[in-house]
């Protein structure tokens, strides 16, 4: 702790250099080495790479790198949230963006447009597909690389966290040898994992499993996996169209994002293929209601969509640091709050859970008007995961309320 004399002498000396006024704050000790490591920790030459390393080893998704008006700020995103990791001069990050620009096959020239490239890199003997994409901002290039572990995808529908009921809906669905099943949720919600670990889970030797996705994110043996490509003029509809032709049983569509790839979608689940894909809706009664806007009729939708699995992704309370929180009261459970340590890089969350509603599409839809009825198909499924993760002491009793109210069910608090 600084004494009085020794502070205002530090504070008239930064004021001077600064020609600012400087408020001084006291520090703990962890605070002040995980700002340190954030400042002066990354020295290595090989800066690009010692980032991606790095960035791996803490699982991150995504690194970005946001150029401002003197320095520029790496942030990595883990468990949904961007974490800063170091910082860096403006006029060293042109040389870094050159660098990695030039990894990834893209116009190191060109800095006006935005650009996309990729980077295949092994490390501690696995593969990784890093997707880079540069757009121009003020103080010059943002870029971002978001990283695809796809040699490490082995996981089982146990693995992400359904519960025993929903698990056998899942694979009641799957057991059908045609329909329409979609995934619906926002961006980063784990639906790709969903498809995936499903696509895992049905690959047998006697039917023919065919994706088209953007990017492919995770390779799975004995499964037939197309890419997107512009260059190419292979998008949704289109290569949706050529994988008919391949005699599938099973197609997984990376998205539904337009009407064409909509009716074709529906069109091959109605003719006797299996089509899972997913769509950006919030929850399943809106698939009903985005596919009609999208020119669908109602009766095609009730003949060919079985089954909707509808997640998000939430933040799991950091062990190591979670505190009692006294505040608050519900069903006499123990509630727990987020603190902050460097086993969490400060955040207060170690992971994220998957929470879920999941529907069967039967017979019985038929009788319901799921235009006009807002409680039909609803997320409210996923009031049960929440509870049990609130009773577990994973998450706080203030995300859980978040969560209810953002998904409009407030009024089953």
């Amino acid at each position: 702790m600084l004494g009085y004399e020794i502070r205002d002498e530090a504070e008239e000396y930064l004021r001077f250099i600064y020609n600012n006024k400087i408020i001084l704050k006291e520090i703990s000790k962890q605070n002040y080495d995980y700002l340190r490591d954030i400042i002066f920790k990354v020295e290595d030459e090989d800066i690009e790479s010692t980032l991606i390393y790095n960035a791996i080893l803490r699982n991150a998704s995504d690194i970005h790198f946001e150029p401002c008006e003197k320095e520029v700020d790496i942030r990595y995103r883990i468990n949904g949230g961007l974490i800063l990791v170091h910082k860096m001069l403006l006029s060293e990050y042109l040389i870094l963006a050159s660098k990695i620009k030039l990894k990834a096959n893209m116009d190191i020239s060109e800095r006006r447009k935005p650009q996309d490239g990729k980077i295949l890199i092994n490390y501690d003997h696995n593969n990784y597909d890093l997707r880079v994409s540069s757009i121009p901002v003020v103080y010059g290039e943002k870029i971002v690389i978001r990283i695809l572990y796809s040699e490490n995808f082995n996981y089982k529908l146990e693995d992400l966290y359904y519960s025993k009921e929903k698990i056998e809906l899942i694979k009641k669905i799957m057991s059908l040898k045609k329909g329409l099943v979609l995934v619906n949720g926002p961006t980063g919600s784990g639906k790709s994992t969903t498809l995936y670990t499903i696509l895992k889970e049905i690959n047998i030797e006697d039917i023919n499993i065919t994706t088209l996705e953007d990017p492919v994110e995770a390779i799975i043996p004995n499964i037939n996996q197309m890419s997107l490509n512009k260059k190419l003029d292979i998008n949704f509809s289109n290569g949706l169209k050529n994988i008919l032709r391949q005699d599938p049983d099973v197609i997984m569509v990376g998205e539904v994002r337009d009407e064409e790839t909509a009716a074709m979608s529906v069109r091959a689940s109605i003719t006797g293929h299996k089509v899972y894909t997913t769509i950006h809706t919030s929850t399943p009664r809106e698939v009903f209601l985005r596919l009609e806007d999208m020119g669908i009729k109602p009766y095609l939708l009730k003949d060919s969509i079985v089954g909707i699995i509808s997640q998000r992704l939430i933040k799991v309370l950091c062990e190591n640091c979670k505190k009692e929180d006294n505040k608050n009261t519900y069903k006499g459970i123990k509630l727990y709050k987020s603190a902050g340590c460097s086993k969490c890089n400060y955040s207060g969350y170690e992971s994220r859970k998957l929470i879920s509603s999941v529907y069967f599409i039967d017979k019985e839809y038929d009788e319901i008007d799921i235009y006009k009825d807002k409680y039909c198909l609803s997320n409210i499924g996923m009031k049960d995961d929440l509870e049990k993760l609130l009773e577990n002491g994973q998450i706080s009793y203030e995300n859980y309320v978040k969560f209810m109210e953002g998904e409009g069910l407030d009024e089953y608090l």
